[in-house]
């Protein structure tokens, strides 16, 4: 398999690849979403029962404990799964990399290939996942900026009921 065979593959497999998980990320955000907002409405249907229905108030305060917790549960899973940010993420990606295949192809269309510009494409290939991979890593653990310790600054002892230093009193 040639240079330009490995390079063409690599790219039809990570734009497929890329393209699989952005839409996967896509309906698991959507999912997660619309049940949060549907536990939302049922939440406050529930609500409204019980208030209209003195006799079905304790079964329906529980039923809206049940119902907020599993909420609660849901936005967390959503909180720590993140697939909203993996979907804009991983999209980004594969936009680059399709319009890196699509120069490849442009490129090769005129004619025979040079090997040292197909080894350059292969470098923004390559540089193109690495730096996916950073920006993630750099997403999911922030850097944190040290907050500045600032010394307090010596006054002058206070008279009792003085406003104003023991020099000046």
């Amino acid at each position: 398999m040639s240079k330009l065979e490995q390079l063409k593959a690599g790219l039809i497999d990570q734009v497929a690849h890329f393209e699989k998980e952005s839409k996967d990320h896509k309906n698991l955000h959507r999912r997660l979403r619309c049940l949060v907002f549907g536990m939302a409405a049922i939440s406050t249907v529930l609500g409204s029962i019980a208030l209209s229905f003195p006799k079905l108030q304790k079964p329906m305060n529980l039923a809206i404990v049940l119902v907020s917790a599993s909420g609660g549960v849901i936005t967390s899973y959503e909180g720590l799964r993140k697939p909203a940010e993996l979907w804009i993420h991983e999209r980004t990606t594969y936009y680059a990399l399709k319009d890196l295949a699509r120069e490849v192809e442009y490129y090769i269309s005129g004619g025979a290939p040079d090997t040292k510009v197909i080894d350059g494409y292969f470098e923004r290939f390559q540089a193109t996942l690495g730096s996916s991979g950073e920006k993630w890593i750099r997403q999911i653990q922030p850097v944190k900026t040290p907050v500045p310790v600032v010394a307090p600054q010596p006054t002058a002892p206070r008279p009792l009921g003085s406003d104003k230093p023991a020099a000046e009193a």
